[in-house]
């Protein structure tokens, strides 16, 4: 596939690796041609949000003034098509860089701006600071979702952001096969993957690519739809700022007269602006809102922490509540006519913190159990012994996650159980081992055979870890690794057919969907980028989960509704 003068190119990589990866030795593709991609005047070119240009060292750039530039599909997303020519095999050589919570990848298959393969690098802040590398083959369909093909961890590339990484990719058939850097290599099959199409470029946020080239047989008379475009998925359910630009929703909930009723902070985007609590209402599952009002039990300040912050639930005696949390102070307050207005809070009897507990119940926590009770879930900081270190130095930042349960509807909780319960250091007369010290924010279900499965979000770990309980929370087993990376996971409903859904940052926003009770799970669909990846999902129809989040740059909240399906979620624009 790659002629051999290439080979001294990659004599860094050993022998054993060759072997083993042969194609990088293969024969060649008998291109035709071989183009550096430039921009020049944009006339062979297609974009989606906003036009690119040339920049130095033959670097593809979207300009400074609209990479932020919402767009009207993924939030940030920018894409580049080559209209010229079309290309069934091909390989390509680029640099990558990526800069905090960014992407970037190289487009190839396109027919149409809205149907297209992408092999794509996708990163965060999490994960570099964890020294994780990923990539990912996904697959853009028409209704406007990133199919993840496959995504994988790929070892021996660093994840440093601001470093420049080579990449070549041969793709042929159904297989896409690169190397990344010196020795990472990526290796994916898609049975779909067939016929010629366009090649492009994709970055989102402060990503950069460069050095691109494409080597093989083109296609000029290969379809291009230019009316495809990737279509709106999302919609703003307060579209118009109260008291700032940056709205930050907190619960969805069904209120007990049928209701929906979502709390949301609206303020600026400091971390020290003044913030306002609100709520808002539909009478019609998510179609149509009211205009916000505030809520006036909570009191504004110059930060969440600063000001109060309430936690609304109806809990499992059908009755709606707010915790409402001041600093170290915890208190419960009901309302009697549908959250319009809350009663005066009552102190809330929690039980001693276990270790120096940082935040007592984590966002979206309550988990209502078909025995009567609630359970709620906390996190504890550790702190390391190098006094010098922060969380960016691997090891250093410890936490560990907690479960406590009501059995009055939140008004006293039981003591604190560790999701993590490893065991002895021997099968027999061994002493316990200390619980799991990378386990931070929790989303939980109960699962139809009555199991409590959390997914808990990682420091260090490349996948989320899985607890269980199987006695209503009381005991917990040991954590084993999850089924795939995931950070901010505060959203994880059980639909009333037992489909599961948990939605997370990494790659962007992403959704998994299990539909038998988490034993198995999707590749996962990125349905925006949602930095964020907080917020709220909750069922509105059967099979139908409304879902509110962050958005990626500081400003309205957005809303999607979304379907399940035997063949997986899908969007639901038709309301």
């Amino acid at each position: 596939m790659i002629e051999r003068k290439e080979s001294t190119t990659i004599g860094v990589v050993t022998s054993a690796l060759l072997g083993l990866f042969s194609w990088f030795l293969a024969p060649a593709l008998h291109a035709e041609s071989e183009r550096a991609l430039k921009i020049g005047n944009g006339a062979s070119w297609s974009f989606f949000n906003g036009s690119w240009t040339d920049g130095t060292e033959n670097a593809l750039e979207v300009p400074q003034k609209t990479l932020r530039q919402d767009g009207p599909a993924v939030q940030g997303d920018h894409y580049a098509f080559f209209k010229d020519a079309a290309y069934q095999d091909l390989r390509a050589r680029f640099e990558i860089r990526l800069m905090g919570h960014t992407d970037a990848g190289l487009i190839f298959r396109a027919h149409s701006p809205g149907q297209f393969y992408v092999l794509h690098f996708p990163a965060c802040g999490q994960q570099n600071r964890a020294q994780h590398f990923w990539a990912s083959l996904s697959r853009m369909d028409e209704d406007g979702y990133w199919r993840i093909v496959k995504l994988e961890l790929v070892r021996r590339v660093p994840s440093t952001a601001g470093v420049w990484l080579p990449v070549d990719v041969v793709i042929r058939g159904d297989s896409v096969q690169a190397r990344i850097g010196e020795a990472g290599i990526f290796q994916a099959q898609d049975s779909s993957l067939r016929g010629p199409g366009r090649v492009g470029v994709f970055l989102f946020g402060a990503a950069s690519i460069r050095n691109v080239r494409i080597e093989g047989v083109e296609r000029p008379g290969s379809s291009w739809n230019e009316s495809k475009q990737p279509p709106q998925n999302w919609f703003y359910p307060s579209p118009q700022p109260q008291a700032g630009s940056w709205q930050r929703p907190g619960q969805l909930v069904r209120t007990p007269k049928g209701d929906l009723l979502l709390t949301f902070n609206e303020g600026g985007t400091s971390t020290n602006a003044k913030t306002v609590p609100f709520s808002i209402r539909s009478k019609d599952n998510g179609k149509t809102w009211s205009k916000p009002e505030r809520i006036a039990s909570l009191k504004e300040g110059d930060s969440l922490e600063e000001g109060q912050s309430g936690q609304i639930h109806v809990f499992p005696d059908g009755k709606l509540r707010m915790m409402v949390y001041k600093g170290e102070q915890v208190s419960i307050a009901e309302s009697t006519d549908d959250g319009r207005s809350w009663e005066p809070a009552t102190p809330v009897v929690l039980p001693p913190n276990p270790s120096d507990l940082g935040r007592k119940i984590v966002p979206g926590s309550f988990v209502n159990l078909r025995d009567g009770a609630v359970l709620a879930f906390g996190l504890s900081y550790h702190n390391s012994s190098l006094k010098s270190a922060n969380i960016w130095q691997w090891g250093s930042h410890h936490t560990q996650a907690f479960a406590t349960r009501s059995e009055d509807n939140g008004k006293t909780w039981s003591e604190w159980k560790n999701l993590d319960n490893p065991g002895l250091t021997q099968v027999t007369k061994g002493d316990q081992i200390g619980s799991n010290l990378d386990l931070t924010e929790v989303c939980a279900v109960q699962t139809g055979t009555g199991k409590i499965m959390a997914l808990i979000r990682p420091i260090y770990s490349p996948w989320m870890w899985e607890a269980s309980s199987t006695d209503g929370g009381k005991t917990w087993g040991p954590v084993v690794r999850g089924p795939f990376p995931g950070y901010a996971t505060p959203n994880m409903p059980r639909t009333a057919s037992g489909a599961i859904l948990v939605a997370h940052r990494q790659p962007n926003l992403t959704v998994h969907s299990s539909l038998d009770d988490g034993i198995t799970w999707d590749e996962g669909t990125r349905i925006d980028s949602g930095l964020w990846a907080m917020g709220s999902m909750l069922e509105v129809e059967p099979n139908v989960v409304l879902y509110v989040y962050y958005d990626s740059f500081y400003s309205r909240m957005r809303a999607q509704f979304i379907r399940v399906t035997p063949r997986g979620i899908e969007p639901v624009r038709d309301r």
